[in-house]
């Protein structure tokens, strides 16, 4: 948490005094060592919650302080901070694919400026302080609200100051701003309508000076010929109408400043003929219309209230229940979200959306729901780029958003090694990975069959096991490689898996012991490295299945041995045996019931050999 001290430290320049850091001021408190009780120093305004913060380097850049914030969990945050304490959204110069620790210190580059050193373990990343140049047009190089990014006139790009070889350069103003231009609809004593404009714009020498507005409807020319100049960064229209139509009327807005060219398309509408019950829809419609609210009803922007927040104080105009969100499923999850969200709590049914706000100044994102039982309701979490704790409330047909729930973002999961690296063709061989955030996967697939999801069958922040796919080409040996689902993501995990062919049970022996069976069950020797585990044996007598305890596994150079124990069957005698591993079960009978014994096969030979001589 940062923030700003209402209240300053003692000074005192006759004494030797001690130095302490405040991280929730942000402040170096400097107090006498004699001094027994400090004064507590009390945030102005909160800027900024992150539980891992590591590191925090402070930059001021114009009007604005820029924050570079390491995390605990491998992030590097930027976060811009306007004159009035105001944060722009924050966003992430960079994101380790792990949670590696940013250390300590950070550093800005000395040389240019536009460059921080972030410091992990046996590694130093040089991370550019931003990237304006992924901004391709005027209002995105504004919207980004970054201190550093403007848009260059000469170059029609958004560059860095120093990199604008003209004076031609617009950027944000020292205020945070949501809108690049605002508009206002007053009415004056004689009964004119004015359109006020204001650009919320920082500009180059030159730039008030080569500022012009032009105001145009579908009829023409809208402004009386007694139109005052434009004054960067305000002009102004006296409509030659002193009406509006019933409904509305379409002007453009078109402004130059130097060799830039913006427009803005507004809808006037008469602001006293926008009546109705006092509500939050109707308030909120009067002021994004550029009119005020005033004694509950709406009138021109110059006789009442411009701000939104004056809506939050009133109803909604229509009697719906309060929502309460009791909980979200699941509330943990990578930063690439999840597609089927199941949120339960208490009058859900007015339901139309689900808001999750990441930051308090950014803009919030919505996702529809479907499924609404009144008690429960399924929707999308969307992705965001920062790690984190994220509040959720639900949207009503109004507007108003209720309810108070948190869901928190974390690393996108990794996967480092995979037991056993090998399957039977035929597939549903039971796969451990092993790595990190492995509860937040969704599903796994491999290369060779991508629409084949298969889901964890128990997954946690270190493991996750799930059945094999079946080979692509079940008639030669081949491998695939393994992929991790999350929500619309499909990650690499660099690990293969080889497929073998099926394995191949030879024979089986069964001794009685008491009134128990042990059975010896022989396999080939192969390169699939079976468990006892993955194996399930019964004893077949007259279609009677007997389940067989697998006990332990005998490896030669040749064979594979298992044996099994059934246990309580005194006069039973196996002649086959039923296998069943993954998803494919065989029978395998008692090769000894075929073989004829030594001494019946010489009597039989005696015999022939007699009956050949008569």
């Amino acid at each position: 948490m940062f923030g700003r001290s209402q209240d300053s430290a003692t000074n005192n320049t006759h004494r030797k005094s001690s130095c302490s850091k405040s991280l929730i001021a942000a402040h170096l408190v400097c107090l006498p060592r004699d001094l027994a009780l400090p004064k507590i120093l009390k945030p102005k305004a909160v800027i900024f919650r992150q539980s891992y913060m590591t590191s925090v380097l402070a930059v001021r850049q114009r009007g604005w302080m820029v924050f570079y914030i390491g995390t605990g969990d491998g992030q590097l945050i930027k976060l811009s901070v306007d004159r009035k304490y105001h944060a722009a959204c924050p966003t992430v110069l960079y994101r380790t694919s792990d949670d590696r620790k940013v250390f300590l210190k950070l550093h800005l580059d000395p040389v240019d400026h536009k460059h921080v050193y972030v410091p992990f373990r046996n590694q130093m990343k040089r991370v550019p302080v931003s990237n304006c140049s992924t901004y391709t047009n005027v209002q995105e190089c504004w919207s980004a609200q970054d201190p550093y990014c403007g848009w260059c006139g000469s170059k029609s790009s958004c560059t860095f100051e120093d990199d604008c070889t003209d004076s031609d350069w617009l950027s944000i103003p020292d205020e945070s701003q949501h809108k690049m231009i605002s508009h206002k609809v007053e009415k004056d004593t004689n009964g004119q309508i004015l359109l006020k404009i204001h650009t919320h714009l920082t500009v180059g020498q030159e730039g008030p000076s080569n500022f012009a507005c032009h105001f145009a409807a579908t009829s023409g020319s809208i402004c009386a010929s007694n139109n005052p100049p434009p004054q960067f960064p305000h002009c102004t229209c006296i409509l030659s109408d002193r009406t509006l139509p019933v409904d509305g009327l379409h002007v453009t807005v078109k402004f130059r400043l130097g060799t830039s060219q913006l427009s803005e398309q507004l809808r006037l509408n008469n602001c006293s003929n926008m009546s109705g019950p006092p509500s939050f829809m109707l308030c909120r419609q009067c002021v994004k219309a550029g009119c005020g609210w005033s004694k509950n009803s709406c009138s021109w922007a110059n006789q009442g209230e411009t701000d939104d927040r004056v809506c939050h104080k009133l109803e909604s105009g229509k009697s719906f229940s309060i929502p309460e969100i009791s909980s979200i499923t699941p509330s943990v999850l990578s930063f690439y979200g999840t597609n089927h969200a199941v949120l339960l709590g208490r009058n859900l049914g007015d339901v139309t959306g689900v808001r999750i706000q990441t930051h308090a100044d950014c803009t919030p994102k919505e996702s529809p729901v479907w499924g609404n039982t009144g008690i429960s309701l399924t929707f999308h979490i969307p992705s965001t780029h920062l790690k984190g704790v994220a509040n959720v409330c639900v949207l009503l047909p109004d507007g108003s958003c209720h309810g108070d729930a948190n869901i928190t973002y974390r690393s996108s999961p990794s996967c480092g090694n995979i037991t056993p690296s090998s399957s039977w063709m035929s597939g549903k061989r039971k796969l451990t990975l092993m790595g990190s955030h492995l509860d937040l996967v969704e599903g796994v697939v491999h290369s060779h069959d991508e629409q084949d999801i298969k889901l964890p069958i128990n997954s946690s922040y270190q493991s996750l096991s799930y059945d094999a796919p079946a080979a692509e080409n079940t008639s030669m040996i081949s491998s695939s490689t393994v992929l991790l689902k999350a929500a619309n993501e499909t990650l690499a995990c660099s690990l293969n898996i080889t497929y073998y062919p099926e394995p191949e049970f030879t024979s089986f022996t069964a001794i009685r012991t008491g009134n128990n069976v042990r059975i010896t069950l022989k396999k080939k020797s192969d390169k699939l490295e079976m468990s006892k585990d993955e194996l399930s044996v019964w004893g077949v007598q007259d279609k009677q299945e007997y389940g067989c305890i697998l006990e332990a596994k005998e490896t030669s150079k040749d064979t594979d041995s298992f044996s099994c124990e059934i246990k309580g069957l005194p006069n039973t005698r196996f002649q086959k045996l039923k296998i069943k591993y993954g998803d494919k079960t065989i029978s395998l009978s008692d090769s000894s019931s075929h073989r004829v014994s030594p001494i019946l096969l010489s009597l039989l030979i005696i015999g022939h050999i007699a009956s050949e001589l008569c």
